[in-house]
């Protein structure tokens, strides 16, 4: 269900308006001032947050203009950031309840981010990396390098293309975690290939393997792993075999040890077999052409599974001539 609120035709201008001097303003003197006592207010609360945006370019080494104040909190935290900001002065508003509001004070923008593109949350992963640096004499939080490159990439459109090359310009500064950054980019995968591969072609230090490795992670085929899982409402829900540490003693796995042993085995390469493997008992079926293979068949099962219990149904084929043939005279 959509919460957002239907504008009027004149609510929707005047936002727009609104939106567009939030975005054009200029005043970084008073900007900063608003930074600090929005930060202080957070802190003083005990409210986790970091920097994403302008503010955390420039923390990151990259000079340039900002216009308004980026927080990026966890969800369970967002209201609790409107409250205690009004109980100081800001005014709020609720803009987005899916992944933002917002606060002014002295027609200063202070955005609460709690989603980012990509599905990005200020979660445990993202907070643990946050990094405490020193900005204009005091020290604020700003967002790890890799993951203000995930967010500025996963974030790039037509209409903002500085997001991309805020990413760049972090990514030229090094001091990367790759293998972290390799982590994080499960959230917008393809955009960091490219971000990396677009790097790399202005002469950005960029690690080949980290490139190689998220190109095989992006178009690799994915193998499936079957996990465990329990349907308590379902009927015909079965456990899983179950396995020592390695999963190497499940039917499945000894199912096709065997069948690899049967394969090249020299002695019975030539087989039409077929296994069947439970908790306990090995079946096979089929057929083979020679009594020696039968012998061999016998010998490779019960070396490979000695605690199971060997059925074995395979018979050994006749070959007979073809009834009513003639001698060739």
């Amino acid at each position: 269900m959509d919460n957002k609120k239907i504008l009027s035709h004149a609510e929707e201008k005047e936002q727009c308006e609104r939106d567009y001097y939030d975005h054009n303003l200029t005043d970084l003197p008073s900007l900063e001032k608003i930074l600090f006592e929005a930060i202080e207010i957070l802190e003083v609360s005990n409210i986790p947050y970091a920097l994403i945006g302008g503010f955390a370019a420039k923390s990151l080494g990259r000079p340039r203009i900002t216009h308004d104040i980026d927080l990026f909190v966890r969800p369970d935290d967002a209201d609790k950031v409107l409250n205690v900001l009004e109980a100081k002065g800001f005014t709020s508003q609720k803009r987005d309840p899916f992944w933002l509001f917002k606060a002014w004070r002295e027609n200063i923008l202070v955005d609460v981010i709690f989603k980012s593109s990509g599905d990005i949350y200020f979660d445990e992963e993202v907070r643990s990396h946050v990094r405490r640096v020193p900005y204009l004499g005091k020290f604020v939080n700003a967002i790890s390098p890799e993951d203000f490159i995930v967010i500025k990439a996963a974030a790039h459109q037509e209409h903002n293309p500085h997001h991309w090359h805020d990413a760049l310009a972090v990514l030229k500064q090094g001091n990367i975690e790759w293998e972290y950054l390799l982590r994080r980019a499960r959230h917008a995968p393809r955009r960091i290939l490219s971000l990396l591969i677009y790097g790399q072609s202005n002469d950005i230090a960029i690690p080949n393997d980290v490139i190689q490795r998220l190109y095989r992670s992006v178009f690799d085929t994915a193998t499936y792993i079957p996990e465990a899982v329990v349907h308590p409402y379902r009927k015909d829900t079965q456990e899983m075999p179950e396995t020592s540490e390695d999963g190497m003693d499940s039917p499945i796995y000894i199912k096709g040890r065997i069948m690899e042993a049967l394969t090249t085995d020299e002695r019975i390469a030539e087989h039409d077999v077929k296994i069947m493997v439970s908790d306990e008992v090995i079946v096979a079926k089929g057929e083979v052409f020679t009594e020696e293979q039968m012998e061999a068949l016998n010998q490779v099962i019960t070396e490979m599974a000695p605690g199971h219990e060997f059925k074995n149904l395979v018979s050994v084929r006749e070959l007979k001539a073809p009834e009513g043939s003639e001698a060739i005279k």
